[in-house]
């Protein structure tokens, strides 16, 4: 594609993107656009198409800061490479500064040079597809204000996030510049009942930095790597999350990090989804209240005791063994979904799963075998079960 040709469509896209989020939102947006890309948002684990260009090291933390907050002209040249282009970008006014508003594209990470592979055509400047700002829960059609899904990248975003902190309902943040001091820096925000820290380097005492947000339901935590693997902990310094119901963190160390403190910390807490780099350290007991439990990790370590009954369990153990997954479900008596996806188990596991009065079960990138797969559907005809088609021949393993 010509580079003064996509220029004239993004400028086009991102007028139209600020015009209709006017037409939904109680704020007023400002003329002047900011820009914030994010590269690499497709799937594309399939194989490349001929003349498809991708660019894994787009997926950097650093090309996403540097993103994060840029003029026109910077877009043009992330997104314009000699000809290629992304074969679709969404395109968003997603919050305003008072004197900008700024403008989200979210690209597709397959480039191309072919016009025909470019997606949105219908609308008149492909590959542009123009949204509206995220609306909020149980939208009725009345304006809303743009900062119900905020972000914060750095200092000015939490200049901003402060004269808007009353409306916020999401939240993400996307710095550890303010983790010494447990968030402190961060405004108080009331209503705020989802929050992610995508680059979390809080030590002891973790959790106590959410206990000031009481609306707080959804909370998840992607841990960096921190010099003393040791240093995070969820004790909240005798405070409670109690509106808390889903909690995730990722990047767990491979020693104790508070398992046991977390009955105390979130007393309403149903659902749990913990992963590692490598070992998932597990050494407490699930709080009573869970019935949903996610790990995905390549191997557990610790006295690991999942809860007597579940609606959902899915373990994603790259590097684990029938054995370990059988030490996993001893004493789990109810398990409605079941999903071992990525986990080497074998035949071997069928015994250990047989016992459940299962609806779902995903068996995907797991060694079980094709006659295996047909007994389990002949067994249970009506459960939900993937892969959906056993391989023809006998012995190959699911996938």
């Amino acid at each position: 594609m010509n580079r003064d040709v996509f220029a004239a469509r993004f400028a086009a896209s991102a007028r139209a993107a600020r015009q209709l989020a006017q037409s939904l939102v109680s704020e007023r947006l400002p003329e002047p656009l900011v820009f914030r890309v994010r590269l690499n948002q497709s799937y594309d684990g399939h194989a490349p198409q001929p003349g498809e260009l991708r660019f894994p090291e787009d997926s950097a933390y650093g090309t996403a800061v540097a993103l994060s907050r840029c003029d026109a002209e910077t877009v043009v040249a992330a997104l314009w490479r000699d000809g290629h282009v992304p074969e679709w970008i969404n395109i968003a006014a997603i919050s305003e500064t008072g004197t900008e508003t700024v403008i989200e594209l979210i690209c597709c990470g397959r480039f191309t040079s072919d016009d025909s592979h470019l997606y949105h055509p219908e609308e008149g400047w492909p590959p542009f597809h123009v949204l509206s700002p995220a609306q909020p829960p149980q939208y009725d059609g009345t304006p809303f204000s743009i900062h119900t899904r905020a972000e914060c990248w750095n200092r000015s975003d939490l200049e901003q996030l402060a004269t808007a902190c009353g409306k916020v309902w999401s939240f993400t943040l996307m710095t550890d510049e303010f983790d010494d001091d447990l968030l402190s820096a961060l405004p108080d925000l009331p209503g705020v009942e989802i929050l992610e820290h995508r680059v979390c380097t809080l030590g002891a005492e973790a959790m106590s930095a959410f206990s000031r947000f009481p609306e707080l339901r959804v909370l998840r935590l992607h841990l960096s790597a921190p010099s003393e693997p040791s240093a995070f902990h969820t004790g909240a310094g005798g405070g409670r999350l109690n509106a808390l119901t889903d909690l995730t963190i990722t990047g767990l160390p491979p020693c104790p990090w508070g398992q046991e403190m977390l009955d105390e910390v979130a007393p309403r807490l149903t659902n749990v989804d913990l992963g590692a780099t490598e070992t998932l350290w597990l050494d407490a007991a699930f709080p009573s209240s869970v019935s949903s439990v996610s790990l995905t990790a390549a191997d557990v370590a610790g006295p690991a005791r999942l809860p007597e009954e579940l609606d959902r369990l899915s373990i994603h153990l790259t590097a684990a063994t029938d054995e370990d997954v059988a030490t996993l479900l001893d004493g789990v008596t109810r398990i409605r979904s079941l999903s071992l996806r990525g986990t080497p188990v074998s035949d071997a596991i069928l015994p250990v799963i047989e016992p459940y009065d299962l609806d779902y079960l995903d068996l995907v990138g797991t060694e079980v075998t094709d006659t295996a797969l047909s007994r389990i559907r002949a067994d249970r005809p009506g459960i939900r079960m993937f892969p959906r088609l056993a391989f023809q021949n006998n012995g190959n393993p699911a996938s």
